[in-house]
């Protein structure tokens, strides 16, 4: 957990805790300062990572900020040919994962 959160490190697919949990209330919080982070409604299913559409306010700010990423390990979807967007908590700035734009899954066409 610390090398994915602190380090920036990536889980392996389908071995997350909360992969296959889909609860009717409340929200996932974020694994080091557990500030809300997404609404259980915003989690849908995907290949193995645990994958949400949107994030998490309080009035008009976002729980859940972006920064650039350059590692050689990011699959780029949309027109970013320098890298990929890391999704962090705003709170704490711990690695969430990335965020990727037009694969269709949901209406927002959003995946983090």
């Amino acid at each position: 957990k610390y090398q994915i959160l602190r380090q920036g490190g990536t889980q392996s697919p389908g071995t997350g805790e909360y992969d296959r949990v889909f609860p009717k209330t409340g929200y996932f919080g974020c694994g080091g300062c557990e500030t809300p982070l997404y609404s259980v409604d915003s989690k849908f299913p995907d290949n193995g990572w645990v994958a949400f559409d949107k994030c998490f306010y309080s009035g008009d700010k976002c729980h859940v900020g972006v920064k650039p990423d350059y590692g050689a390990h990011v699959m780029v979807v949309v027109a970013n040919p320098t890298g990929s967007l890391e999704v962090i908590c705003n709170a704490c700035g711990g690695h969430l994962g990335h965020v990727f734009y037009g694969e269709n899954h949901t209406p927002t066409c959003e995946r983090h």
